[in-house]
């Protein structure tokens, strides 16, 4: 199983246990709670002390005013972590939204929820919110923080009503809205409601390369009863000039093994998009699953002209060459990606899977079974990567650190070391790609 698999499937399998939470009534996350009965969204009761500071007789002037003294207090909260100067705003904020009349200053809603948030107070924070959009039912923000409470209080038919208002308005952030599908799919599926689908489709729509994102859209489908790539596959051949709708079944056919298929659509993307890389990476990912290596390193080498600064397509490349045991070209590919950017956790993690497939490839040339001294050296330089990785890159960590861990093993012992000298240098000729002047 070469590194790009094993994080696949880690991935995978996370994903499986994420749903099997969410799959969960609402009555499990929340006694006594019955997903068909309405629940009040807005509190029943609205009202604060602090309406008392209502005077229509307030200037503009003195709104602002207020609202500079409020804010003093909650940045020197935001910057020092004190919950004293949160409480310490909250009565000039509340002064400033009960007599602005114009909606001037309706971001100080936001403000005031966000004090009651840090103070540990989310049923006044709620209150605030619902004050908030009583006035501006448009406003995104209130709508923002409406869902989030209601989400995590377990409503999550108000949840819902909040995120469908946040993504009725598509001239937002793509980022934002794909975040908002994210969360308003899973909001679905707890209701187990269809619409979680379309919702997630949606995901996908705003990020096409997120594999993860149709993995989900197929465990849904899976869960409804749906076969997710009969559906996909009719969309396709209606329109195979449609390239989401390509894209999408050539997700879900890779996801699922049907690799002939996938090959199909995603040909059928390059014939409307030429240099779609999305694409020719996931030809290049059936090609290796079939293990037609020398057709995917072309494919791979096609998407470095297009985009030469591709990471992940350096270390495509390099894994395979690595699989074909050509590790000094391998090697170089890593090289190109680490000049790059040294962050980037996965180049390291294939520079590990690179000296692991050398000590395969040693090790079965011999008659001799077992490990041999250099054999364990170059393991040891494995593990230097897979901890390389683990350090730099949080988004492979978990999978660099089992690596390490699994690996401990077949390295060197005290008595390896004492009956070479403690040698560190490699002399076995098979390994000569990695000292070329041994």
């Amino acid at each position: 199983m070469n590194i790009f698999t094993a994080l696949k499937t880690a991935a995978f399998t996370a994903l499986l246990f994420m749903l099997a939470a969410t799959f969960q009534p609402i009555s499990a996350q929340e006694e006594g709670l019955d997903e068909t009965e309405d629940v009040a969204c807005e509190p029943e009761n609205m009202t604060t002390p602090y309406d008392a500071y209502a005077d229509d007789s307030v200037t503009m002037d003195q709104i602002r005013i207020w609202y500079d003294y409020g804010r003093e207090y909650y940045k020197k909260a935001q910057y020092g972590k004190s919950e004293d100067n949160y409480s310490k705003a909250l009565p000039y904020f509340w002064k400033v939204v009960v007599n602005d009349k114009t909606g001037a200053f309706k971001v100080v809603y936001g403000k005031i929820v966000d004090c009651y948030l840090n103070l540990n107070q989310p049923d006044s924070a709620m209150l605030a919110t619902y004050r908030g959009l009583k006035l501006y039912p448009d406003y995104p923000s209130l709508h923002y923080h409406a869902g989030y409470l209601q989400k995590n209080k377990g409503n999550i038919k108000c949840a819902i009503l909040h995120y469908e208002a946040l993504v009725s308005d598509e001239t937002q952030n793509p980022d934002a809205l794909k975040n908002y599908y994210m969360v308003l799919s899973q909001l679905y599926l707890q209701l187990e409601d269809e619409r979680a689908i379309d919702a997630q489709r949606k995901v996908i729509e705003y990020d096409p390369e997120n594999v993860e994102a149709a993995t989900t859209l197929a465990r849904m489908m899976d869960f409804f009863g749906m076969d997710p790539l009969k559906a996909r596959e009719e969309a396709f051949l209606k329109d195979t000039t449609n390239v989401l709708n390509a894209r999408q079944y050539g997700m879900i056919a890779f996801e699922s093994g049907q690799y002939d298929k996938a090959l199909r659509a995603f040909n059928a993307v390059l014939v409307q998009e030429p240099e779609n890389v999305e694409a020719f990476s996931y030809i290049g990912r059936v090609y290796e699953s079939k293990d037609q290596l020398s057709n995917a390193i072309n494919v791979y080498k096609k998407i470095i002209t297009i985009d030469p600064d591709r990471l992940n397509t350096l270390c495509a490349l390099a894994s395979v060459y690595g699989r074909l045991n050509e590790f000094s070209v391998a090697r170089s590919y890593i090289r190109r990606a680490i000049n790059k950017d040294a962050g980037y956790g996965l180049a390291y993690m294939v520079m590990g899977e690179i000296y692991e497939n050398a000590v395969m490839n040693c090790s079965n040339k011999r008659e001799k079974d077992g490990y041999s001294y250099d054999d364990k050296l170059v393991f040891e330089m494995a593990r230097e990567e897979y901890r390389k990785a683990a350090s730099k890159d949080r988004n492979v960590a978990s999978s660099a650190q089992n690596r390490y861990n699994q690996l401990a093993p077949f390295i060197r012992t005290k008595a390896d070391k004492h009956m070479q000298g403690n040698r560190d240098t490699l002399k076995d000729g098979c390994y000569a790609w990695i000292n070329p002047n041994m």
